[in-house]
């Protein structure tokens, strides 16, 4: 099934990059990376020996209207392209995909920029638009059998292999062994929370210097209430950032996942010295533990992904059960307001106007409603207090972790190591305050429990 798409006026903004339509005055820049010899090879055409072609190529990427010039903010030049095709895909070949509202993925790299993890944050940020803004079911992606760098940035994405197959490559007249993968919206798949972790870095996103401040925060509150011989759990612990740090600091740990994925990648990341428990579980069920096993007890990731109150009070619930009297919990959130300003006003993610048509955003108070197929459960201070409420806990800290941080990532990212610390210093000093906490993109609520 066909949807119309036309990338005129689009403008997708990543950390480092900016998605639009190409133009003319691109021309110098798209011929310096598509005249280099092996990086037009690599998709299937020869590298361009006459700036004339490059002229003649950029003239049908402006009529065609379906392929992005990849923008490094950075370095302010063109490095490379990402189409969004209108061909025949898996969808019109397999029966298991029709009907579905599919686009084919095609980029190019400048070869200077490889291996930098450029285009898998410019295709998850085209999946992100074309799921949420576009309409799209799915996407499909290929690469030729020794492209191991788009095999890379297929797997990075999420997408699921489905057959080999062959490309017609028209400037060379033969056809080229492919593999062929698709990616489908996480409303057309049976587990979109599964399907979203299979994709995500959530390790890299903390390992980005806008990403440590949420993650510097969070330690430095867990680290108040560490005491000699502590026990610690981290439920939902995903590939294990949190509990590995802590068990750095000389602590055993246990820590709950849900999904096997992470598990593995958990896993992989230990280190000899590191004592962790690994065991696959659920926040809902804590079962496998007694009451009262824990000094501290970390749910950073579940309440992101639950979306009843009875599912949220349920985790709370088996959190303070494996929790000794008078210890402490930290829970995360994801505050909405953050997302609306960021993704919806400014890097118009998705579209605040059909989201209100939608039911998802209440159009007088911009409260939100989130389903499994969204992802993300989004909260204000006010939802996590009629949470709260009849718990027996007495509230320590309410933590806006990244507060400005999400807004000007650009600029935390370009700063030298004595501004970066400078910066941690003012937030730290702010991430506290509760007539600012609001604006943050995530925050921690850490509550005692009472004896």
């Amino acid at each position: 099934m066909d949807i119309q798409i036309d990338v005129t006026g689009i403008k997708i903004e990543t950390e480092r990059l900016l998605l639009r339509a190409f133009e003319w005055p691109d021309l110098d820049d798209f011929f310096a990376y598509a005249s280099v010899p092996g990086v037009g090879e690599m998709a299937g055409w020869p590298h361009h020996e006459t700036i004339e072609t490059s002229g003649r190529i950029l003239h049908g990427f402006i009529e065609k209207k379906e392929v992005l010039a990849v923008y490094h903010k950075g370095d302010k030049k063109v490095i490379g392209s990402l189409g969004i095709h209108e061909r025949e895909t898996l969808a019109d070949e397999d029966e298991r995909y029709k009907g579905l509202k599919t686009r084919e993925i095609g980029y190019v790299l400048a070869k200077d920029y490889w291996g930098q993890g450029l285009m898998p944050e410019a295709v998850k940020a085209v999946i992100k638009y074309g799921f949420n803004t576009l309409g799209l079911d799915a996407f499909t992606c290929s690469h030729f059998i020794e492209n191991s760098q788009s095999r890379r940035v297929i797997e990075k994405c999420g997408f699921t292999y489905v057959k080999d197959g062959e490309f017609y490559s028209k400037p060379f007249d033969r056809n080229i062994a492919d593999k062929k993968y698709i990616l489908l919206h996480p409303k057309k798949t049976d587990n979109p929370l599964a399907s979203y972790y299979a994709s995500e870095d959530e390790e890299g996103r903390l390992a980005l210097r806008h990403g440590q401040v949420e993650f510097l925060t969070t330690i430095r509150f867990i680290e108040r209430y560490l005491t000699p011989n502590a026990k610690i759990i981290e439920i939902g612990a995903g590939t294990g950032r949190y509990s590995r740090a802590i068990a750095d600091m000389g602590y055993e740990v246990d820590a709950v996942e849900l999904f096997s994925k992470n598990i593995d990648r958990f896993k992989a990341k230990l280190k000899p010295s590191q004592t962790i428990n690994i065991i696959q579980g659920n926040a809902l069920d804590l079962s496998a533990f007694a009451d009262g096993s824990f000094d501290i007890t970390l749910l950073l990731g579940p309440l992101y992904h639950l979306y009843t109150e009875s599912d949220k009070r349920q985790a709370i619930s088996e959190a303070l059960r494996v929790t000794k009297s008078g210890g402490v919990v930290f829970a995360a959130y994801c505050i909405s307001d953050g997302s609306l300003l960021l993704s919806g006003f400014m890097r118009k993610s998705y579209d605040i106007g059909e989201y209100i048509n939608r039911g998802m955003i209440d159009p007088l108070t911009f409260d939100t409603f989130s389903e499994p197929e969204d992802i993300f459960e989004m909260v204000r201070k006010d939802d996590i207090d009629r949470l709260m409420s009849g718990f027996p806990v007495e509230r320590l800290h309410y933590v806006g972790t990244d507060m400005f941080t999400n807004y000007m990532r650009d600029a935390i990212n370009a700063m030298s190591e004595d501004e970066f610390a400078l910066y941690l210093r003012y937030h730290f000093a702010i991430c506290h305050r509760q007539d600012m906490v609001g604006i943050s993109h995530h925050t921690l609520d850490v509550f005692k429990k009472r004896r």
